[in-house]
């Protein structure tokens, strides 16, 4: 696709629900649209796994040019310009996705993480309760939560929003999908509430997670990493080979 076209497509879409969601009636295209509308999309998700987030949103925008009556097109469209930083074309995809189907859980939720990347936390609050409210099984529905949570300072409340998150999808931080999980494009948290999210893995008994969130709050500047040791969050993990070596490396221990 020309680059000339990709972006009248762009333009296309921020017209869709520049002024939120609205009820669209939802109209019939043609099977074979609808057929190559879906190899689009399977296209794109894989672009966008690799890392390719423009190719994938020009599969996407072709594919809701095919078929502009599909929420979750909309949807994965609003993921990637989300992740390309886009927020204006994120949030006119998104509100046509929920336009087109105003209970898709799906949809709140990445509402949530662009309302979040644009610092309207209780916006996102908002957004990520509802995407539970509908759909209750999804574990990284909870997750999102969490992390604003965490942004607020409401350590307790994300403890239990991700501990609901592992109750309902006790593989959740295996999964290699972290296509929803993804911050990237959300500020940085700084030390102390990183040091706080590694505390809720400690607690939770994820080590490899607990050492991310550790190493974010170590580059982030964290002073007083003493306090590692003495901080019951951590106790069981003190005699873990990979947690010592970590405390050796950055001079804890």
């Amino acid at each position: 696709m020309k680059l000339g076209s990709a972006i009248l497509m762009v333009a296309a879409i921020s017209l869709f629900a520049a002024c939120g969601p609205k009820t669209i009636r939802k109209q019939p295209v043609p099977q074979e649209d609808a057929i190559m509308a879906v190899r689009l999309v399977v296209a794109g998700d894989k672009l966008l796994v690799e890392g390719k987030e423009h190719l994938a949103m020009l599969k996407y925008l072709k594919a809701s040019q095919l078929n502009p009556y599909h929420e979750v097109i909309f949807n994965k469209l609003a993921v990637t310009y989300s992740q390309l930083r886009m927020y204006p074309q994120a949030t006119s995809a998104i509100n046509r996705s929920l336009g087109l189907n105003s209970k898709y859980a799906f949809a709140y939720n990445t509402k949530g993480i662009i309302q979040l990347a644009e610092h309207r936390r209780n916006s996102a609050y908002r957004s990520f309760m509802k995407a539970i409210e509908l759909d209750s099984s999804v574990g990284y529905f909870y997750v999102n939560l969490g992390y604003l949570l965490i942004q607020q300072g409401r350590t307790e409340e994300a403890r239990a929003a991700y501990r609901k998150g592992l109750e309902v999808d006790p593989g959740l931080f295996d999964s290699e999908n972290m296509v929803e999980l993804s911050y990237s494009t959300v500020e940085e948290l700084g030390p102390e509430k990183y040091f706080e999210l590694a505390r809720v893995f400690a607690d939770l008994g994820n080590l490899d997670y607990c050492l991310r969130y550790l190493g974010k709050a170590f580059s982030g500047g964290l002073s007083d990493s003493a306090r590692i040791m003495n901080d019951p969050a951590f106790q069981g993990f003190m005699e873990d080979e990979k947690f010592l070596d970590f405390l050796k490396i950055h001079g804890v221990i």
